[in-house]
């Protein structure tokens, strides 16, 4: 399944879209803007499909504005476990890490409608630069932790796992996903190693002041595995 979580790739999206649920939002003129969640079905779209019952991806639409933001709920045929993949692109983003959150939580609203969330069992984020803001704070939690290592050796990843149970990547996701009644149990890692701040700039949108940045930055493939709050 970890291998399937890592294959989700969304293809552009046509007349399958369906707008679904509005919202009011306030912009920075104070104007109302109706903004909206909306749906692609891409089960057939995606690798694997022969293990999974249903793929959909959703968005935000506020005015004539897409986000590029389009996470993927997909439930397995066999059990019925729902999956969510963060589906971040790997190219410049435009969307913060804090602005994903904020649409997340319009999103799940929305999802619920459709899935069963007390089946969501994990969550896919990729590449942790991948995140922005969050790489940057995950960063400073880990040389916090375990000082300013060179390299990271494949004997403590499960130290490094069990460090991000309380980190800042576990509470937001489990202060996002409270309502549902679910939590983080379990992070896993591969391919923990330090990036330069250039990369994390090219692939993400920074909201802190990108002069204050660290010059290296921690990254690594992560999933995490949920259960009951």
């Amino acid at each position: 399944m970890r291998i399937l979580l890592f294959l989700i790739v969304l293809v552009p999206f046509s007349c399958s879209n369906e707008t679904e649920k509005k919202t009011i939002v306030g912009s920075s003129q104070n104007e109302k803007k109706e903004s909206t969640v909306a749906k692609a079905h891409i089960t057939n779209e995606l690798a694997g499909s022969a293990y999974r019952k249903r793929a959909d991806s959703y968005f935000i639409v506020t005015g004539s504005d897409t986000s590029s933001f389009k996470p993927v709920f997909s439930e397995a045929i066999e059990t019925g476990l729902v999956s969510l993949n963060l589906n971040l692109p790997y190219s410049k983003a435009t969307v913060s890490y804090e602005k994903r959150l904020f649409q997340l939580k319009q999103i799940l609203e929305r999802v619920k409608q459709d899935y069963q969330l007390d089946s969501l069992t994990s969550v896919s984020y990729g590449r942790l630069i991948l995140s922005g803001d969050l790489a940057i704070e995950m960063t400073k939690e880990y040389e916090e932790r375990f000082g300013q290592t060179e390299q990271v050796s494949t004997k403590q990843y499960k130290q490094i796992s069990q460090f991000l149970l309380t980190s800042i990547l576990s509470k937001d996701l489990n202060r996002l996903l409270k309502p549902y009644h679910r939590s983080v149990k379990r992070i896993g890692i591969e391919k923990v190693f330090f990036t330069t701040k250039n990369e994390l700039l090219s692939y993400s949108y920074v909201e802190q002041d990108t002069s204050l940045l660290p010059p290296r930055i921690i990254d690594f493939m992560t999933w995490i595995e949920l259960g009951n709050e």
